[in-house]
């Protein structure tokens, strides 16, 4: 089948716009220039993707099909003639992909697995950041990409990937510790951990349960490091909300954990720079949505809600 990138790329753009003279624009082209391209691609796969009239331009069943490909399809293109320009030239092209707090869920190792295998000549680099980070070092410039607990902060692209239920850590000796689940209502008038420069207000009230209360929440230490947050709810100074995965962490000495009552899960997306419209940045995006929807289709993992 002789379909060629031309056109694809025109008939993504015009499924896109719906609208010839805006596509065409985009594309450089003429309006019957598009038209001819369009209909050679319609001709080649044998299926009419446009439906046209004097007022509107409209997908068919097959169109919306061919759109939920093309643009995987137009990325891994641009990632192999990008990766193959830098090969020629003795460049070897690097991507860094910041985790945060996500190391011992099965994704990560999963995602990283299958980009190394798409692209092997990108030398992948792994920058583990501190919690108080909620961009995983992208916003700082010291990843590319990042995979990143929602809410996220202002200047990030995410695409959600799965959902983790947030559970309560508690102090051992703490009175919720005899339940066998916390009401989110009681919890969120207790004092909480939080990190020292983290002022990121959404991810704060998230994490603390603020829908549950009124008023701003107690913090009742500031810490650093995962270890320290542990640290602090184990010496009783408060209590914190984390995603079921911290529990790799456990036993840990003087904390507890416990399931909270019908709250939200936590989701977690990839996250990029907005507006970053790199080959492998999107390659990266769309390999670790493929590997999101895999686990939750195997049922080792929640969708995202």
């Amino acid at each position: 089948m002789d379909v060629e990138f031309r056109h694809l790329r025109a008939f993504h753009v015009l499924a896109t716009e719906l609208n010839f003279t805006k596509a065409a624009a985009r594309l450089h082209l003429t309006q019957q220039a598009l038209s001819n391209q369009i209909k050679q691609l319609e001709t080649r796969i044998g299926a009419t993707l446009f439906q046209r009239n004097s007022r509107q331009v409209t997908l068919t069943d097959a169109g919306r099909t061919l759109l939920a490909r093309v643009p995987d399809i137009l990325d891994t293109v641009g990632a192999a003639i990008a990766d193959t320009r830098d090969t020629e030239s003795g460049q070897r092209t690097e991507l860094i992909v910041g985790v945060r707090g996500v190391t011992g869920l099965d994704i990560t190792p999963r995602v990283l697995r299958a980009f190394a295998a798409e692209y092997p000549h990108v030398a992948l680099t792994v920058g583990k950041v501190e919690f108080d980070d909620s961009s995983a070092g992208v916003l700082a410039g010291a990843a590319d990409v990042g995979l990143v607990w929602l809410p996220a902060p202002d200047g990030l692209d995410v695409t959600p990937l799965l959902a983790e239920e947030r559970i309560a850590l508690l102090p051992a000796d703490h009175p919720f510790a005899a339940e066998t689940a916390v009401q989110p209502e009681e919890l969120a008038v207790q004092p909480f951990v939080w990190w020292t420069d983290n002022r990121d207000l959404a991810a704060r009230d998230f994490m603390t349960l603020a829908e549950y209360r009124d008023g701003p929440a107690i913090i009742g230490a500031e810490v650093a490091t995962l270890e320290d947050l542990l640290a602090a709810v184990g010496s009783g100074q408060a209590v914190a909300v984390s995603v079921a995965s911290v529990s790799r962490f456990f036993p840990w000495s003087g904390v507890v954990t416990r399931p909270l009552r019908e709250v939200t899960p936590a989701v977690l997306a990839v996250a990029c720079r907005t507006g970053d419209t790199r080959p492998l940045v999107a390659a990266f995006v769309r390999i670790a949505a493929k590997i999101g929807a895999d686990l939750i289709a195997e049922g080792s993992a929640a969708a995202p809600v």
